[in-house]
């Protein structure tokens, strides 16, 4: 993709002063509080989809029919997810979420906090769904008035002549997308807070088309899955494609609750806790799958053969999907719709034509609570002149230098520890060397025991599930672990983390 560099935005970044934020979960809620702490902004203005605060941590499986999916592969991260109606014949509506029934997290709480929020009291090591959720609104509360809820942000147009946004909004009860209408403002700059947990991605397979026509009802995505109950009647085989965090937990969660084999394909190592039971059976990733004459057969790379295959569970992720982005005038300063990546981006935050656009939240293999902070505070520090961006060209060479580093495709924004505490080190350098640097909102730094806490999440999450599953009893301080004989930490736990002048 060529980007346009005739008509790139001209205006000083710091005279912005009218401001949307499109969400208001994790991510977005952190980006509104180090705005309004910047006291320089004329209007803030957060829509947000949902009816409260919290982003996919909003659990609404119980409420909905969801367990489906309308097609495959699924490759396009310009379709809308739309609101699902609930199952009460109301006329409420909800939007889905990947938060399943028995999920909890698979960061510690000490590291999922925001900066001087700490979990309540009596909060387990590793909270469940309920008490994140808890936590985000009870973090957000003080915001309330500034959000407008059940309002979905549809279309955000950008006039390049004017340096202006405009932004078409759909409110509940979330009629056709038709009805969506421009909501009177003309914004100086935009921030994307929507997650990256919306739009699921199944790839193409080599016979799943053909498989999907016969069998549909036996594939379905990770973002459908809830509790094992919905595999209680299965008799044939269940494979789960993937091995990341939620392709691991739902194998366990489904070879413990139905006491049977389950195959899961793996092409790497993971760097995910994963559960160990004795009924998961590792296999290579799909070869082909065969539906001809009504078969139900699965042939993996390793040689494997499954001929009565009743359930797939794509544990693939999510596409990254900006559909209210429009392709016309946006499209000429930053590719966002392939589904893998943004680029080219500066800080994994700004498109390096278009600094009046940012994305909050976009990295992967982080911890977002706590990284949003950062990347929100150095954005509204940007925005009032008290950061100055480098020259393109440096900006472009730091693109340029990560593209060697992770590859141009869906691994680019990936900041695999180190990297993340060397990312966040390297804002919050900035951050603290900004004009008038006592002001505005801080994220928090890293120290040495979070650093050692950080690259030791992946043992410390398995030992707090075989304590769990031993004891009956959850885990609420790494010292109940190390007593009982269940973790002891790593030969390779680091407690520092070398942050170069130029790192990811």
């Amino acid at each position: 993709m060529t980007l346009s560099t005739a008509a790139v935005p001209s205006k000083d970044v710091s005279s912005v002063k009218n401001i949307l934020i499109v969400g208001s979960g994790p991510t977005g809620i952190a980006a509104l509080k180090a705005f309004k702490k910047e006291n320089k902004f004329n209007k803030i203005t957060v829509y947000e989809k949902r009816h409260d605060f919290g982003g996919l941590w909003n659990y609404v499986k119980p409420i909905i029919d969801n367990d489906s999916i309308e097609s495959v592969p699924l490759i396009d991260s310009t379709k809308r997810i739309k609101a699902l109606k609930t199952i009460d014949k109301t006329d409420n509506h909800v939007f889905d979420s990947a938060v399943y029934r028995e999920l909890d997290t698979n960061v510690p709480k000490f590291l999922m906090e925001y900066n001087k929020y700490p979990f309540p009291e009596g909060t387990p090591l590793f909270p469940k769904k309920d008490v994140v959720l808890d936590y985000l609104i009870s973090f957000a509360e003080s915001n309330r008035e500034d959000v407008t809820f059940n309002t979905e942000v549809t279309s955000i147009i950008y006039d390049s002549v004017t340096e202006k946004y405009k932004a078409d909004i759909l409110s509940y009860p979330f009629q056709d997308v038709e009805s969506a209408k421009w909501d009177g403002e003309e914004y100086d700059a935009v921030v994307i807070a929507s997650g990256n947990y919306d739009s699921p991605f199944i790839p193409n397979k080599q016979g799943l088309s053909e498989w999907f026509k016969v069998h549909k009802n036996s594939i379905i995505h990770s973002k459908n899955f809830d509790s094992p109950d919905q595999f209680k009647d299965v008799k044939g085989d269940i494979v789960i494609v993937g091995n990341s965090a939620s392709g691991s937990d739902i194998a366990f969660q489904l070879a413990t609750s139905l006491n049977k084999k389950i195959y899961q394909t793996t092409r790497r190592e993971s760097g995910f806790p994963a559960p160990s039971s004795d009924k998961i059976v590792k296999v290579s990733d799909i070869d082909y799958l065969d539906s001809s004459m009504n078969k139900k057969s699965i042939k993996f790379l390793d040689g494997t053969l499954l001929e009565n295959v009743e359930k797939i569970i794509f544990c693939t992720g999510f596409l990254k999907s900006f559909p209210f982005l429009d392709q016309k005038t946006i499209s000429p300063f930053v590719d966002f719709s392939n589904g893998e990546n943004v680029k080219p981006l500066y800080n994994h935050i700004i498109p390096v034509n278009l600094p009046t656009l940012a994305f909050i939240g976009l990295p992967k293999f982080v911890l977002p609570t706590r990284l949003s902070e950062t990347q929100a505070a150095w954005l509204a520090r940007v925005w009032t002149g008290r950061i100055e961006l480098p020259s393109k060209d440096i900006q472009i060479a730091y693109h340029e230098w990560f593209i060697d580093l992770n590859g141009d495709r869906g691994g680019l924004h990936d900041l695999a520890f180190p990297a993340d505490v060397q990312y966040s080190q390297r804002l919050n350098r900035e951050i603290r060397q900004a004009k008038q640097a006592n002001r505005g909102y801080f994220g928090l730094e890293w120290n040495g025991n979070n650093i050692k806490l950080r690259s030791s999440i992946k043992p410390l999450k398995e030992a707090y599930v075989k304590y769990y599953v031993d004891t009956g009893k959850r885990a609420y301080t790494i010292e109940e672990l190390i007593e009982n004989g269940y973790f002891e930490w790593p030969s390779d736990a680091t407690s520092c983390v070398q942050v170069g002048t130029f790192t990811p």
